[in-house]
Order: structure tokens, then C-alpha cells, then sequence
């Protein structure tokens, strides 16, 4: 005949199911305490070397405000990280993959949107001159002058066409172009990997090689210069 248990029986049942169960919940909470800080290192080290393989990669472009505002899927920040090797970016192959799942993790689709960054009017650079009030006006271009001091100090990096190479992307149609004293900064100072050329490279020098960058276009798109 089965046995049916009792108040008794059963008040001690649930208590081992209590006591079963807070000394599972101690065990995790003992394996996360007694976890290997190496793990949490190495983690950390991973992070550090794909948000410097972005610096690196992307931010020769890009700002990392713009980036950080995009809210993209995963496979959307695949498109992004292919089209930017497709336009020059020295990007290695082993650390495509990283960098895509960094992006789709850290600028999400599913995180909220990204306020950006405000700049004000008189710190925004003339698209014509990009001189501010009281500044000088950059010299005239020279365009086949231009062309020359670029396979002198550029194309190494950036290839003879401007079209990108191992080391720079490719400087064809860029937004820079359009920003004239933002790009006499970067030239003079340098950025990141890039060296500046403040000691080979004058005013006159900038303006020439500007030239000739503004003159060139994609082969695909009006044939090649």
C-alpha cells in the first residue's frame, strides 16, 4: 500500500529542496569568487587589441563619434567593415573578423541611440577656403606639382593613384578633401600611423598636392588620371 507522506513528512522535503538549493546557489557564487583573474585579462587584452586595430583601421577616416553612433546588425557592420577594405583599408585579414563582432557588439542595433557630438559654428572649417576670419588664405593649387610631391611622400602608403595600398587607404573622393585646414592639419601633424610632414611640406606644397587629390577620381566611375 503506498504510503501517503504526512505535514511532517512533506515540511522536510521542501527543506532539503531549500537547503539542496542554497548550497547550489553557493557553489556558483565560490566558482565566479575563486574564477582565474588571467581569464579576465586576457579578455581584457583581446578588447584592447581590437579597439586598437579600429584606431588604426578606421579612424584613419572616421571619427570615433561618428562610429559610435551608428546602431547596426551584425551583418550590417560586416557590409560597413567590407566595403572599408574594398575602398584601401590596411585592415589583416585575421582581424576582420574581430573587429566586426567588436562593432556589432559594442554599437548595437539593439542599444539606444547615440547622442553626438555638437560643434560649433565657428569651429566648422570653410568647404571653399577653410580659413577662418582673419586667417590667411591658402595658396592656389598647383595640380601637376601636386601630383609629383605625392609619389614623393604619399604614394608609398596611400598607392600611386591615391587609390589605397598596404599601409593607407585610399584618399579618392574623401571628405577631407572638402576640409581644406583639417587637412593641412593632419598633413602637417600626421594621425595615428601616418607621419606628418611638417619639415618636407610647406603651405605651398599642401595646396599643390591637394590639387591633384581633388582631381582624381574612381576608375569605375570616370576612368582613371
Amino acid at each position: 500500500m503506498m504510503r501517503i507522506p504526512g505535514r511532517t513528512g512533506i515540511a522536510v522535503g521542501l527543506l532539503v529542496l531549500l537547503a539542496n538549493a542554497v548550497s547550489l546557489a553557493s557553489i556558483g557564487r565560490h566558482t565566479s569568487a575563486f574564477q582565474d583573474p588571467a581569464d579576465d585579462e586576457e579578455a581584457a587584452y583581446r578588447e584592447a587589441v581590437v579597439h586598437k586595430s579600429m584606431q588604426d583601421n578606421c579612424l584613419i577616416c572616421h571619427t570615433e563619434d561618428m562610429i559610435a553612433g551608428q546602431r547596426l546588425t551584425a551583418t550590417q557592420w560586416k557590409a560597413e567593415v567590407d566595403k572599408m577594405i574594398k575602398w584601401g583599408s590596411p585592415l589583416p585579414k585575421e582581424a576582420v573578423d574581430p573587429l566586426i563582432e567588436y562593432l556589432a557588439r559594442k554599437f548595437s542595433d539593439r542599444e539606444p541611440s547615440h547622442a553626438p557630438a555638437r560643434t560649433a559654428l565657428r569651429d566648422v572649417d570653410s568647404l571653399e577656403t577653410g580659413a577662418h576670419a582673419g586667417e590667411t588664405r591658402p595658396p592656389a593649387g598647383d595640380s601637376a606639382r601636386g601630383e609629383k610631391l605625392y609619389v614623393r611622400d604619399c604614394a608609398t602608403c596611400h598607392g600611386p593613384a591615391a587609390l589605397g595600398g598596404d599601409l593607407g587607404p585610399s584618399l579618392v573622393d574623401k571628405a577631407i578633401l572638402s576640409h581644406p585646414r583639417e587637412y593641412d592639419r593632419i598633413l602637417d601633424q600626421g594621425l595615428r600611423r601616418m607621419p606628418g610632414f611638417r619639415l618636407t611640406m610647406n603651405a605651398q606644397d599642401r595646396a599643390d598636392v591637394l590639387a591633384w587629390l581633388r582631381s582624381r577620381t574612381y576608375p569605375d566611375a570616370a576612368g582613371s588620371r
